[in-house]
This record gives structure tokens, C-alpha cells and sequence, in this order.
């Protein structure tokens, strides 16, 4: 280990140990069950739901009145399906009666992604946090991946000079560093920058669009160990580029703000469930999701929006008995086509999160491209929102991003029903370029 890799180990564990004091404890355990049997592993998972399940029937109204027939004492996993599932539009109706003080645990502000064009703000109590992270690190070591390793990051929307600052320096202490634009100079600039790392981290589309001007340059680098791909799907296609260019296939981490890291992809391509943290059900195609370390805001048997497949059958060469997605269909990781430029779909998603944070509206939508260099937004209706106002604010988030290269319409719409808004966050008619 160099003298860089040790200050950067050192600094990363003192701040592990400031942040989050329960973070190595959650490591350590996910380490000891990494090739428990799925005896012990549904074991687990049924003593920490029903202390979940105790804590939210003594601490929220909204549960105390749902799990009022269930017998947590004596339940079973399948016991679980007896519970009605929890919707967003319940969980944002009854978000009062939702949240408590976790035993009194310390709580850190989160959000959901917004993937699904619908933000909310609500807060984690430290266990949960620690869950999180704890699944990703074990998950970054069956690559052989330490944490405070150098990083590139593709994660990020544009915020305040001040808010950019800040982000840069916490980037520092975790010895990465972090894209904001998604341009050619950039990636000209980042290729000594991937040669000095050890992995890559991010949107897909985003990393795709890297190792697409990579490739075309001739560019090949040997010393990544690994490249994680998160919040968007991950395209058959993207492999063969990133693969070529980095000597890695597109490693997909599958997860959200509600219920963490949901399932990470080992070595051999199974994504195994994080079964320790969550329990995963398929109805209807749907991902229903129990949060077994979510106190401060019990996610229990929460409908997260997307659609997934499991897979009960595959025995996964790696050894790991945790149960596996075979597929995620409701991410859409497709590009978007300028006038002039192509842009990461992520580009919709900061500038609903810029428009929140900067002028205070939140605006459920539907972004739909039909030809190159235009964008229509459907923006749910609401009786809350001034929609003159909102369009004219969105435009400006918009231009942030597109500047002149699209020409943005927004329509303001009636909410379908039975219409997965995470599944139609970004729909493309525009045939993708080779």
C-alpha cells in the first residue's frame, strides 16, 4: 500500500467512524452472512422484521391501525404477504402518521432519487444508513474494491458555487472525483484521472457515453477493477464498449433512497438480493420492498415503482445463497438527442431536482422525446401549482442543461392510474445511434 492509499485508508476510516459509528459493525456482519445458507439468511430476515414490524405498530398511527390482525409474534416470511402494500401516494398521504424518532437514533435528511419524477424529502436513522453503505462496500469487495480507493463518480446536479465547493471537498476526503458535465473535454481530461484509479462508478448511460469517446480515440485502460452502474438500466449493448475500453463489464447495483442497495451484481452476473437488509417480493411484476432497517420511516411492503423479475432457480457458481433479480425492466437508460449534442437521460432527472432546490417546486412528470432536439414534459396536474409559473421555471432548469440545443413544450396532464410513473419517466421515439 502507498503512502497515498494509506493516508486516504486512514482518512476514510476516521470519518467512517465520525459519520456513522454503526457503519463497520453492519460491514463486518454482511461479511460474516456473505455465504450463509438460505436457512440462516431467511432466519435473519424474519427476526428483524418482527422487530420492525413491533416497533412500527408501537410508534406510528398508520401502522398501529394496519397491523392490527397480524400476530407478529408467531408470523412467518409468508405472513408478510397479509400486509397491505404500501403505496407512494399512501406513503406521501399518511407521511405525518409515518414518521417517528426511531428509538431516539440520530436521523440524516435524504430524499428519494426522483427517478420516478416525484421527490420526496424524509429522514434516516442511522442503522439504515449504515445498512446501506455496509451492502455497497460488500458488494465492492467481490471485486476487490476498498472504499477509499480512487474513484471517478458520475453522480451529481449542478447547485450553487458555494454547494459545489462543498461537494468537492467531501469527494476529496472520499478520493474520488466527481463529473458534473458530461462533455468531450471532459472525458479528454479525466483519462489521466482513470489511469491513477481503481474504479468507476454511476449512471450508465453516462459511463457508456465515456467509453464511446474512448474507444473512438483508441483509449484502453487495464487497471479498473471495477465499474458500477446504478440508477438507470443497464443496456446489453453498453457492455461490449465499457468492456473494451476498461477491461470490465458494466457492474449493476440495483437500489433506491427508500429501500438502499436492493441486490448487487457478483462476478458471474447474478444479481443477489441483499437479504440481510431487505425483503424483496415480486406481485404482479412489481418490486414490493420491506426495509428491515427503516425505523424512522417504516418502508413495509412499499411499492417502489418498478418491475422486476426473480429468479428462484439459479444456483450461482460464485457460491452466494441470497436470492436473485433476474431482471429490472422500470429504469430507462437511454439517450437524449440535442439539436447538435447527445445527453445522459439523468440530464431530466437534474433538472427536476434543480428546480426543487432552487425555486422550491416539486413536479411530477413524464419526459417524452419524439424527435431530435425537442422534449416533451407532461407535468401531473395539481391544484397546488401555479402551472404558468412552474413552465416558465422549468424552462429555465431545462436550459441549465440543454442551453439552446432543445427546444422544450411542457403539458400539463391528468394522472393516469394504473400507469407505473417510474416505467414512463423517459420515453424515447427517436432511433438510437450505433
Amino acid at each position: 500500500m502507498n503512502l497515498d492509499e494509506t493516508f486516504h485508508k486512514y482518512l476514510y476510516l476516521a470519518g467512517e467512524r465520525f459519520k456513522n459509528p454503526h457503519l463497520k459493525e453492519h460491514l463486518d456482519n454482511l461479511m460474516k452472512t456473505d455465504f450463509a445458507s438460505i436457512e440462516e439468511l431467511e432466519a435473519i430476515q424474519l427476526e428483524r422484521l418482527k422487530k420492525l414490524l413491533t416497533h412500527a405498530k408501537n410508534k406510528t398511527n398508520f401502522f398501529k391501525e394496519r397491523l392490527k390482525d397480524i400476530d407478529i409474534d408467531t408470523m412467518t416470511l409468508d405472513d408478510l404477504k397479509k400486509i397491505p402494500i404500501l403505496t407512494k401516494e399512501e406513503l406521501k398521504a399518511n407521511a405525518d402518521d409515518l414518521r417517528n424518532d426511531a428509538n431516539g437514533e440520530p436521523l440524516i435528511k435524504a430524499e428519494t432519487s426522483g427517478t420516478t419524477g416525484d421527490v420526496f424529502l424524509f429522514n434516516k436513522n442511522l442503522q439504515w444508513d449504515a445498512s446501506f453503505r455496509a451492502a455497497q462496500y460488500r458488494g465492492y469487495s467481490w471485486y476487490g474494491v476498498k472504499p477509499w480507493e480512487k474513484s471517478l463518480y458520475f453522480w451529481g446536479f449542478k447547485k450553487s458555487f458555494k454547494d459545489k465547493v462543498k461537494i468537492r471537498f467531501l469527494d476529496f476526503l472520499l478520493n474520488r472525483y466527481r463529473f458534473f458535465d458530461y462533455t468531450n473535454e471532459e472525458f479528454e481530461r479525466a483519462a489521466d484521472r482513470i489511469r491513477k484509479s481503481t474504479y468507476i462508478a454511476g449512471y450508465s448511460s453516462s459511463i457508456h457515453m465515456m467509453a464511446e469517446y474512448f474507444k473512438k480515440r483508441g483509449y484502453k485502460f487495464d487497471n479498473i477493477k471495477m465499474v458500477k452502474a446504478t440508477a438507470e438500466k443497464v443496456y446489453d449493448s453498453y457492455h461490449k464498449t465499457v468492456k473494451e475500453v476498461f477491461g470490465r463489464k458494466l457492474t449493476s447495483e440495483y437500489g433506491s433512497a427508500e429501500a438502499g442497495v436492493i441486490a448487487y451484481e457478483c462476478p458471474h452476473g447474478n444479481m443477489h438480493i441483499v437479504m440481510e437488509n431487505v425483503i424483496v417480493e415480486e406481485v404482479d411484476n412489481k418490486a414490493i420492498i420491506t426495509n428491515l432497517w427503516a425505523y424512522s420511516l417504516p418502508f413495509i411492503r412499499f411499492e417502489l415503482g418498478d418491475y422486476i423479475v426473480l429468479d428462484n432457480e439459479t444456483k450461482c457458481p460464485c457460491g452466494r445463497s441470497h436470492k436473485i433479480i433476474k431482471e429490472v425492466t422500470g429504469r430507462i437508460g437511454r439517450k437524449i438527442y440535442g439539436k447538435n449534442g447527445i445527453y445522459s437521460t439523468i440530464n431530466i432527472n437534474h433538472t427536476f431536482k434543480n428546480l426543487s432546490f432552487k425555486y422550491g417546486i416539486e413536479l411530477a412528470y413524464s419526459a417524452k422525446q419524439y424527435e431530435k432536439g425537442k422534449m416533451v414534459f407532461e407535468i401531473i396536474k395539481d391544484d397546488s401549482i401555479n402551472e404558468s409559473e412552474a413552465r416558465k421555471k422549468l424552462i429555465a432548469s431545462a436550459y441549465e442543461y440543454f442551453k439552446d440545443d432543445l427546444d422544450i413544450e411542457v403539458k400539463f396532464v391528468e394522472y393516469k392510474e394504473g400507469k407505473s410513473k417510474k416505467q414512463k419517466d423517459f420515453e424515447s421515439f427517436v432511433e438510437e445511434e450505433a
